[in-house]
């Protein structure tokens, strides 16, 4: 059995933190990689984080296992030594994966979640305004840059990172809302909602953290509901991970309703 790392990386993993496993015959046994941002703006206090994707027979688990967390490490030195979180994906029904990474030390006290907020057809009251002083606005997308622009600052504040052309297809789903709330010229916030007819989700949210605890969020919220009641559209839907606590009060001051945990983020701190 011979580990080494890949020509390419392993899925979306640079090929510097990617590993796989072959056996004597030649044949591939195990296969893993890391990826990792840097969440200052979502997670201050544990900023560094390290998503694991592994796969392998279980001869080659522990062998790959073991490369994958040295590896981390040594991501987590070249990263200033921030504090971070190491975690892998797992399925609510695979209770093999679920055993060993447990037995490894990870808990499970992440996951996706996934809430629901029915909408009322055709309302007109909001329960939530944007501070004072501020405005909340559709965001300017009619070109490239203004796009790139958008994408970049909801990246900034810990959303997934998307290319211009992303932006782009989702600008032609039945239902787009894309608003900003400005302080002069100053961004404060920004929400990014698609889908169709049936229901739409909060793809990207986020809050400079200076705005932050002033209701930006919620009357971002608030716009997107009254512009999705007049299409009519009756659920508007959002997942989020459960360690994303100021996520999940927003979710709560905007009647969102806890409806399962879709996914597992088996992990430990580092």
């Amino acid at each position: 059995m011979r580990i080494y790392q890949p020509v390419r990386g392993v899925g979306a993993a640079l090929r510097e933190n990617s590993f796989m496993i072959i056996d004597d015959a030649g044949v591939e046994i195990g296969q893993g990689g890391l990826e990792f941002r840097v969440l200052r703006k979502m997670f201050e206090e544990r900023p560094l984080d390290i998503e694991m994707t592994i796969n392998a027979h279980p001869a080659a688990i522990d062998t790959l296992y073991g490369a994958l967390v040295a590896r981390a490490e040594r991501i987590k030195l070249e990263n200033e030594n921030l504090p971070a979180r190491l975690y892998t994906r797992c399925s609510i029904q695979d209770t093999a994966k679920y055993s060993y990474f447990i037995n490894m030390g990870f808990d499970d006290r992440d996951g996706i979640e996934l809430f629901v907020r029915y909408i009322q057809e055709n309302a007109t009251q909001r329960q939530n305004y944007p501070p004072i002083g501020t405005k909340c606005e559709d965001a300017d997308l009619h070109t490239r840059a203004r796009r790139e622009e958008f994408l970049q600052r909801l990246k900034s504040l810990g959303d997934e990172p998307h290319a211009e052309e992303w932006l782009s297809d989702q600008m032609r789903n039945p239902v787009f809302s894309a608003k900003v709330v400005m302080y002069g010229s100053e961004f404060a916030g920004a929400v990014l909602v698609t889908g169709s007819q049936q229901e739409a989700v909060v793809q990207m949210i986020g809050v400079e953290p200076k705005w932050r605890g002033r209701g930006v969020a919620a009357s971002l919220i608030d716009e997107v509901l009254l512009q999705l009641s007049g299409q009519k559209v009756p659920y508007l839907v959002v997942r989020t991970q459960r360690r994303n606590q100021r996520m999940l009060r927003l979710l709560k001051r905007c009647q969102f309703e806890w409806i399962r945990t879709e996914e597992l983020l088996l992990g430990r701190d580092m």
